[in-house]
This record gives structure tokens, sequence and C-alpha cells, in this order.
């Protein structure tokens, strides 16, 4: 008897945890939108200049980081150095190589931005013990690893049915 309780218990659980983790999600977004929105950018260009607040990045690297092809990372760099978001400057490492890096109003619209946003967790955070962190910090380690296998696995599909749309008379 206990054992079907504990059964029961833990699949409200994981059925809340899945809600909760989908309407984190949905936030997410909001909160993605609404600062594109702000910043007067499309979903691309917000995923090229979010994969640059940790460092600078050659446009090899900035493609890879936001899912973009060679040619669409250029058209995004264009289209942000345009707008004043980004700046092309000299890779110190390599003379020949550029690297793409925001600049200090961007920086500064980044804080002002996400800035409340980080504090807040940092808030939130303190009330976890260091265990309950680490199995968070597991959870969403696992989470990100899913979520990648199945983007590609969906791009895979994609691709494909392009290629069949083609090979259709």
């Amino acid at each position: 008897m206990v054992r079907k309780s504990n059964q029961s218990g833990r699949r409200a659980v994981v059925a809340r945890l899945a809600r909760e983790v989908m309407s984190a999600q949905e936030a997410t977004d909001e909160v993605d939108e609404a600062a594109a929105r702000l910043l007067g950018l499309n979903r691309t260009d917000m995923r090229a200049l979010s994969a640059l607040v940790r460092d600078a990045l050659t446009p090899s690297d900035l493609a890879r980081a936001a899912g973009l092809t060679r040619g669409a990372t250029t058209t995004v760099v264009d289209r942000l150095e345009d707008a004043g978001y980004v700046r092309r400057s000299r890779d110190l490492e390599d003379r020949r190589g550029v690297r793409v890096e925001m600049t200090d109003a961007t920086r500064r619209d980044v804080d002002r931005i996400w800035g409340p946003i980080a504090r807040e967790g940092a808030r939130l955070i303190a009330k976890y013990s260091t265990r309950e962190l680490e199995a968070i910090c597991r959870f969403l380690e696992g989470s990100r690893v899913l979520q990648r296998k199945h983007a590609q696995r969906i791009r895979s599909m994609a691709d494909a049915g392009a290629r069949r749309r083609k090979e259709r008379p």
C-alpha cells in the first residue's frame, strides 16, 4: 500500500516538474521576446548577441554558438554592427582574423535588461542548499543535453523534408 502511494506521489511530482519546466521555458521565451522588441532585433540577432555576452568570438565560433551558417553569421554581424550593437576587431592571437564583440553601450543594455533578473535569481538561489543546487544542476545539464540532441534530430528531419520537397515533380 505504501509503495503505491509513493509511486502516485512521484508521478504527481514528475507531472508537476514537467509543467514547471514548460512554464519556465515559456517565461524565458517571453523575456527574450520582450528584450528583442526593446532592442529592435529579431530572434536570430538576439541569439547571436546572447552568444557574445561572455566574450568576443571569431565569426566561426559565433556561427557555432548561435547555430547559424557562416553566411548567415556574416549577415547577422553586419546587421548588428550597422545598428551599433557589435564591432569587429582584429584578433590579437591571429592578426589575420577578426573577433566580434559587444559594444560598451550594448553591455549597458544587457545589464539594464538582464541585470535585475540575475540579481533576483541570485537571491532565489541563496534559498537552496549546496546539495539541492547540485541536484538542480544535474537536472538542467541533462535537460540541456536532451534538448540539443532533439533539436539536432528535428533539424535533420527538416533537412530531409526539404530534400524531398525539391525532388517532387
